[in-house]
């Protein structure tokens, strides 16, 4: 009963590492002594005097499309933010676009044709997504922090944080 026990903490320790690992982030094993979770995902895990360890490298997305939803005849400060976007894209990731490895889609929000759209992403009349796309799955949510950047004068901390935020998600280290 006790090996069965052990076993059983076994397998939960390894589908938490493995499904935590997966996901992009470092795991931490359940709380018990001599479990820890290093930051290069690395995981070590003790059962019963046996140590065990599981070094997973994320899982880089096949491809990732960034998709934009603005207005037709935007405010200048909301304007530039999709000018942006596709400046960072263009300048820091022209080998991706060019392999169809990184998309940029860019829908009018206010065009009552994209309304469908706008229901299916749950989108506001200006939000970015992010979407990952690993074999028949696809991972996407919304990137927010960009709303902070408005205007010409944030341009270049705007430019900067796509370029970060897309190279970290093709690292399949996103979200």
């Amino acid at each position: 009963m006790k090996r069965d026990f052990i076993i059983s903490l076994w397998a939960v320790c390894l589908a938490f590492s493995v499904s935590a690992m997966a996901c992009g982030g470092t795991a931490a094993a359940p709380a018990g002594r001599g479990n820890a979770a290093a930051e290069n995902g690395t995981t070590v895990i003790l059962v019963e005097n046996t140590s065990i360890t599981l070094s997973i490298k994320p899982l880089k997305p096949d491809r990732v499309e960034l998709i934009y939803f603005h207005t037709k005849n935007p405010c200048p400060c909301m304007a530039v933010v999709g000018d942006n976007i596709k400046y960072a894209v263009d300048t820091y990731f022209e080998e991706e676009v060019a392999s169809g490895r990184v998309t940029l889609t860019m829908i009018v929000s206010d065009d009552p044709a994209n309304a469908a759209l706008l229901k299916k992403y749950d989108a506001m009349v200006f939000s970015l997504f992010i979407r990952e796309v690993r074999g028949d799955s696809e991972r996407l949510y919304p990137v927010d922090a960009i709303w902070e950047m408005t205007g010409d004068a944030n341009k270049d901390r705007l430019v900067d944080f796509i370029r970060v935020k897309l190279g970290q998600v093709l690292e399949g280290k996103g979200q």
